[in-house]
């Protein structure tokens, strides 16, 4: 579940997902020659320009298909996985069910007040969460096999139909290529309770049923490369299949879009990190665990990993953590670091960097995590979601 970088630093978590025709990696949103809106993917995932390749492949169509390309993927070997092509949304509606549509698109992000708004009452001290604390959390699940699934990533809900996280948690080259990115999990606090449920002074306290999703497809940023020490770019976003809008327990975190909360660098701000990560134990939580890190000074952060000859980019990275025992560890990947906001006086919570790695063992003193600055890469996120 681990890979070293140099010497004894690792990825929180290394994972990649290879792509498979129910879960997409796709490489952004684009727009074909007929001007609709689409994802550039392989053309073999693409059922509508495959058919056109192999059954009726006109002058006409042959100019289509070929001003529909929108990128080559050269870590492929074959022409089949290496053309990528804009596929058209239209055709692909019918993956997702629409029980339940939401109003919302899912292109539009959520006002403070209607994102970052936390359930529970904040508790200070002891690391493990409220039941309904941070419902924004999301947990990623990875079919490993035909009849096996397991949790090794996390994010955080977005809006009613994305969920960021890490770009290393969809591609990776120590992940076995049969890995397949599943499903999104999302109201989780227990992973062995079903419904979540507390006893405080006899009375019982349950909240709503977790909920599990479909991936219809997850975007990495361009830039990000897997193989990379440095991890820069490491971001991403999850398209989920249906919308969570109609959920009411389920609450997006807010993403840094105003210029003055995008551009702050943090230094020294208290922040929260949660997850089901490893624990000092060495095995994976299955209750929902919290923990308070404090935002280094960025020429500090350099100086330390520059040890190992790692560069930390602070217009992309930030740096946090680096107490005894105290750190984000594995399966924590792609979780939100989360800072609190004051917007028109109501404390908001928003995403402020995205787990991506840290020291080997987890909790080194001295040595703090890093996470992906998420407010420089807005433009990015907003460009890539689809209604």
């Amino acid at each position: 579940m681990f890979t070293s970088l140099v010497r004894n630093f690792c990825l929180v978590i290394c994972l990649c997902a290879a792509a498979k025709a129910d879960s997409i990696l796709a490489y952004g949103t684009c727009v074909n020659p007929h001007q609709e809106s689409g994802i550039c993917i392989k053309i073999i995932e693409c059922n509508y320009l495959l058919n056109i390749l192999n059954t009726n492949l006109t002058d006409v169509n042959r100019k289509f298909l070929a001003d529909s390309q929108c990128g080559v993927d050269g870590t492929q070997e074959s022409a089949a996985k290496k053309i990528l092509v804009c596929c058209p949304e239209r055709f692909r509606n019918n993956r997702s069910s629409n029980s339940l549509k939401d109003p919302t698109p899912g292109n539009q992000l959520p006002q403070p007040g209607e994102c970052g708004k936390n359930l529970s009452k904040r508790i200070l001290g002891g690391n493990v969460t409220e039941i309904d604390e941070f419902p924004w959390m999301a947990l990623i699940q990875y079919k490993t096999a035909p009849d096996r699934f397991g949790f090794y990533c996390g994010g955080s809900l977005i809006n009613s139909r994305y969920v960021l996280t890490a770009g290393h948690c969809l591609k990776h080259p120590d992940m076995p290529p049969s890995w397949e990115l599943y499903g999104v999990r999302l109201g989780e606090w227990d992973l062995t309770l079903d419904p979540d449920c507390t006893v405080d002074n006899g009375v019982k306290d349950c909240i709503e049923p977790y909920v599990d999703v479909r991936i219809d497809y997850a975007i990495a940023h361009p830039s990000y490369i897997p193989t990379s020490k440095d991890q820069f770019n490491d971001i991403a976003i999850i398209r989920l299949m249906d919308s969570v809008g109609h959920f009411k327990h389920l609450i997006p975190i807010c993403l840094p879009v105003a210029s003055s909360i995008r551009t702050k660098l943090f230094t020294a701000h208290a922040m929260d990190v949660a997850g089901w990560g490893v624990t000092e134990k060495g095995t994976a939580s299955a209750v929902k665990l919290k923990i308070m890190v404090n935002v280094w000074n960025v020429t500090r952060c350099q100086k330390t990993y520059q040890t190992f000859q790692m560069a930390i980019n602070s217009d992309y990275q930030m740096c946090a953590g680096g107490e005894d025992g105290i750190d984000t560890c594995r399966g924590d990947s792609g979780g939100p670091l989360m800072v609190i906001e004051t917007v028109e006086k109501r404390n908001v919570y928003f995403a402020a960097g995205v787990v991506s790695y840290g020291p080997r063992p987890c909790g080194l003193e001295g040595w703090p995590g890093v996470y992906t600055r998420v407010g420089s890469y807005m433009d990015w996120i907003i460009a890539n979601m689809l209604p």
